[in-house]
C-alpha cells in the first residue's frame, strides 16, 4: 500500500513513516501543505495521511481541493481539535476519518486498511424507495426526478439507509458502515449527518425515522401514504 504522509512536526512524521514501512507500506511524505497538495495531486496513492494544521496550506483545504476535483484517495486526518465542529467540518470536507493527537500508531495503522478497503467496495446497485431515486454507480441522487445536491457523506448515508429499508440501526452500525470506524459515545456525528440529509430530501425527510434508544431507520412503509 503507498501512503502520502503529509506532517510538519518532523518528529512526528518519522515516527509515521518508520512505523508505516516497518510494517509493509510504502511511503512517502511532505513537511508542508504546498508540497502535500502538489505530491497529493500527482495521484498513485491508496490513501493519503493529512494533518489539519499546516504550513502554507491547511489540511482542510488539501482535501476539499481534491474532492472539488474528483480525487477520491482515501483520506485520514490528523488533528489536535478535539471539538466535535471541527472533526464533523473535516469529514463534511471529504475526510474518511480523522485521529486525534496523540495516537497510538497501530490504531493508525488499522484506520488506514478500513478506508483503503471501503474505498475498493464495488458499488453496482440502484434504489428506489416512492419518488427517491439512487443511483450508486453514478453518484446520483433524485426525488420526483428532481436531481438533489448531496454532499459525499450525505450520499452514503442515503445508500446505506435505502440497502436496509425498514430495518433499525444503530448509531453505531450508521458509523462503521458510512465512515469505517467508530466513535467515542459522546459523539453527535450521526445525528448531525441525519439532520443534513433529512432536510437535503425535503418531504422524504420523514423516511428517516429516530427510533429510541437504538439509532434511525428508514421506513419504506411512508412512500405509499
Amino acid at each position: 500500500m503507498r501512503v502520502l504522509v503529509v506532517e510538519d512536526d518532523s518528529q512526528l512524521r518519522d515516527v509515521l513513516c518508520r512505523t508505516l514501512n516497518e510494517h509493509g507500506f510504502s511511503v512517502e511524505a511532505a513537511a508542508d501543505g504546498e508540497i502535500g497538495e502538489r505530491l497529493a495531486s500527482e495521484g498513485g496513492f491508496d490513501a493519503i495521511v493529512l494533518d489539519w494544521m499546516l504550513p502554507v496550506l491547511s489540511g482542510y483545504d488539501i482535501c476539499r481541493r481534491l474532492r472539488d476535483a474528483g480525487d477520491a484517495t482515501p483520506v485520514l486526518m490528523l488533528t489536535a481539535r478535539d471539538e466535535i465542529e471541527d472533526r464533523i467540518s473535516g469529514l463534511d470536507v471529504g475526510a474518511d476519518d480523522y485521529l486525534v493527537k496523540p495516537f497510538d500508531a497501530g490504531e493508525l495503522r488499522a484506520r488506514l486498511r478500513a478506508i483503503v478497503r471501503r474505498s475498493g467496495r464495488q458499488q453496482s446497485a440502484s434504489y428506489a424507495v416512492g419518488s427517491l431515486r439512487l443511483d450508486v454507480p453514478s453518484r446520483r441522487a433524485s426525488m420526483n426526478g428532481e436531481r438533489l445536491d448531496l454532499s459525499r457523506r450525505e450520499f452514503d448515508l442515503l445508500e446505506l439507509f435505502m440497502r436496509n429499508v425498514n430495518v433499525a440501526m444503530t448509531r453505531e452500525s450508521i458509523e462503521e458502515h458510512v465512515w469505517g470506524t467508530t466513535f467515542e459515545r459522546t459523539s453527535n456525528v450521526v445525528d448531525v449527518f441525519v439532520g443534513r440529509l433529512r432536510k437535503r430530501l425535503g418531504v422524504a425527510g420523514e423516511f428517516i425515522e429516530a427510533v429510541r434508544g437504538i439509532g434511525y431507520r428508514f421506513s419504506g412503509d411512508k412512500s405509499t401514504r
